[in-house]
């Protein structure tokens, strides 16, 4: 009960108690009862195959046995069984709740909070003459906690900004949808990126517990002199790189993560860019996406297909960003 086992070996022939009496004592305890079970026995009648299997054995086995067999057994038990280990903690979080009809409910309040989340994602990417905009978004789970947003703020100037919330899942989306709400209403009242960081800062670390908390960039963009300020508040540094590849920086200035500290202070910083020069955004889901091999994608790997894709438009880089990804890691990070 200290430390509940994913699957349990019992032998049948046993002193003082024998496996038939383990198994009426697992079963009867709402603790217990769900570890799938494979006995193990010399006995090798039918009779007795069939009285273990009564009693909630998973799977029978009998002695001597050959150990490959075994692990095939165990692997195929666990295959089957395993979807029930994690449905049991949410059957302990519903309560009275867990039935078809609230199990079909949870599923369409998910859904409906999924499709609010998109909605939230910019619908339409900016349009300018001069400067070319994508943004993509893949959650690893129905909601996410992670997200991009450009927000116009005069004819000229235009906020973008990207975040990463602590955490997975439903809380983290909960204070993704905070953080988004609060840097709208603050960035159209605030000039200064690292006073708007800041602000949002102080929102988080007033209203949000320790374990909670978000990194962001967030930048203005004067379409007209071609320059950008930006504070970066304990994100992945963007990457600039320049038209003739020779020159790659990353954008740090800035402070702290959001939400654990209210005496936070943030910087700005200025950039002039230059005819194609290149920004790239990202969370840490495209930096430490791991392959089969626990091998990290890492910064680098990201600067390699920038510089090596600068002739495409914006939104082919994205799509060869994911795909790099996608070869490197065989299934499709969150990114």
């Amino acid at each position: 009960k200290q430390e509940l086992p994913d699957l349990i070996l019992l032998d049948l022939m046993m002193p003082q108690m024998d496996g038939y009496e383990v198994m009426k004592i697992l079963k009867a305890d709402k603790q217990t009862r769900n570890i799938p079970v494979i006995m193990l026995t010399a006995l090798a009648q039918v009779d007795d195959k069939v009285k273990g299997l009564r009693t909630g054995a998973d799977d029978y086995i009998t002695k001597p046995f050959d150990l490959r067999e075994l692990t095939l057994r165990v692997n195929a038990v666990l295959k089957r069984t395993r979807k029930a280990k994690y449905i049991n903690p949410l059957m302990k979080a519903m309560g009275d709740s867990f039935t078809e009809k609230g199990v079909e409910q949870l599923g369409y309040h998910l859904e409906t909070a999924a499709k609010i989340q998109q909605q939230l994602l910019p619908k339409e990417l900016p349009q300018y003459e001069n400067i070319e905009i994508a943004g993509d978004l893949k959650i690893s789970m129905m909601v996410a906690g992670d997200f991009y947003d450009f927000i116009p703020l005069d004819d000229d100037h235009i906020g973008i900004a990207i975040a990463d919330i602590s955490g997975k899942g439903v809380p983290a989306a909960m204070l993704m949808v905070m953080v988004q709400t609060i840097l709208r209403l603050v960035c159209r009242e605030e000039t200064s990126p690292a006073n708007v960081l800041k602000r949002v800062n102080d929102f988080l670390a007033m209203d949000t517990e320790l374990e909670m908390f978000s990194t962001m960039v967030y930048g203005v963009l004067d379409t007209k002199s071609l320059t950008f300020t930006y504070s970066n508040g304990g994100h992945c540094p963007p990457i600039r790189v320049n038209s003739q590849k020779d020159s790659v920086d990353f954008l740090e200035k800035g402070g702290m993560l959001l939400g654990i500290f209210d005496y936070a202070e943030f910087e700005d910083e200025t950039l002039s860019l230059k005819a194609n020069d290149t920004l790239v955004f990202y969370t840490d889901g495209v930096t430490e996406a791991e392959n089969s091999s626990e091998e990290v994608y890492e910064t680098q790997r990201l600067v390699d297909v920038i510089v090596k894709n600068l002739d495409l438009s914006a939104e082919k880089l994205c799509r060869k960003i994911e795909e790099d990804l996608i070869e490197f890691t065989s299934t499709l990070p969150h990114s």
